[in-house]
């Protein structure tokens, strides 16, 4: 069936070279100034004036010479590409005069390049954003969003609830490992066998829970080949501990890679890592969320992608 509306046969793209053409005069100059070959400007034109069934250029002794019909498109194309324009500005501006509070809760230490780029992108589209970040473990968080906490959450969970919405951001990387100061940083390490034994350094939080079930079978056999010297319910303890070599212990690898000296930290076996560990962002299904908050979970959703950082 064929399209009687213009409307319809009409392709800005085509619409916005032909401007170009219009307003450069000439095929090159207007192909230098869209970055395309001229040959690909000339091929659009061509596109174009079929569509619309009609000619819309002639050449002349003097140059390029719009048609009756191609005054009539060039004057509408030209009101259209001015209202697109005054739009996009209305647009911008209406985000930079967007503003309000989002509240984080957050587990500690996550580390994410495209979290701190999606939080410095927002900040330029959202200037006027108040963020409030609380740092928290995971199990206090999904306690408060279950509440109706006006908050969203970033952290891990073994256990899902039904009220509550998931989305996966960041799978972080779990390992085993010995400080400077313990027997194995030196030792011909080959495979797990070689570090029974030993003394472990455990995290006593919801993160160890996390942990330890995908652990599966590694994780009962270094429980019950090794004895446990030291416990922690804090990150940075645990690392201290572990680099003093009091024990060994699973650390997220990308905590030790940010410690920017292989000098303190020695990967044992498994390789290349024993478990990820996925963080995901929650929030409660019955809440009711400002624009502001609706137009933040859109950018963490379109940023990540259910895959490593």
């Amino acid at each position: 069936m064929a399209v009687n509306n213009l409307a319809d046969r009409c392709n800005w793209s085509l619409l916005r070279i032909f401007c170009a053409i219009v307003q450069e005069g000439s095929l090159n100059r207007a192909a230098i100034r869209l970055n395309l070959t001229q040959s690909a400007v000339s091929q659009n034109l061509k596109k174009l004036e079929e569509q619309l069934d009609e000619q819309l250029l002639v050449r002349g002794k003097n140059g390029l010479r719009l048609t009756n019909a191609g005054q009539l498109i060039f004057e509408s194309a030209s009101r259209i590409y001015a209202e697109l324009a005054g739009l996009g500005e209305q647009i911008r501006q209406q985000h930079s005069e967007t503003r309000g509070t989002i509240k984080l809760l957050v587990l500690s230490r996550i580390q994410s390049r495209r979290f701190d780029q999606l939080l410095y992108d927002f900040h330029c589209q959202y200037p006027l954003t108040d963020f409030q970040i609380d740092v928290m473990r995971s199990s206090e968080i999904h306690k408060l969003l279950l509440q109706k906490v006006p908050a969203l959450g970033i952290c891990l969970s073994e256990r899902r609830y039904a009220k509550l919405e998931y989305r996966q951001m960041i799978a972080q990387k779990y390992a085993l490992f010995c400080g400077r100061r313990h027997p194995l940083f030196s030792a011909d390490v080959g495979d797990v066998d070689d570090i029974r034994n030993q003394g472990l350094v455990l995290f006593q939080s919801d993160q160890l829970e996390h942990l330890q079930s995908p652990l599966t079978e590694f994780g009962e056999n270094i429980l019950r080949h090794n004895h446990i010297l030291a416990s922690t319910n804090n990150l940075d303890e645990m690392m201290r501990l572990i680099e003093a070599g009091i024990g060994i212990g699973c650390l997220p690898k990308h905590i030790v890679d940010a410690t920017g000296n292989p000098d303190y930290f020695r990967q044992l076996p498994p390789f290349p890592h024993i478990c990820t560990i996925p963080i995901y962002l929650v929030w409660h299904q019955d809440r009711v969320f400002t624009p502001l908050e609706q137009y933040f979970i859109y950018a963490l959703q379109q940023r990540f992608c259910n895959d490593d950082q």
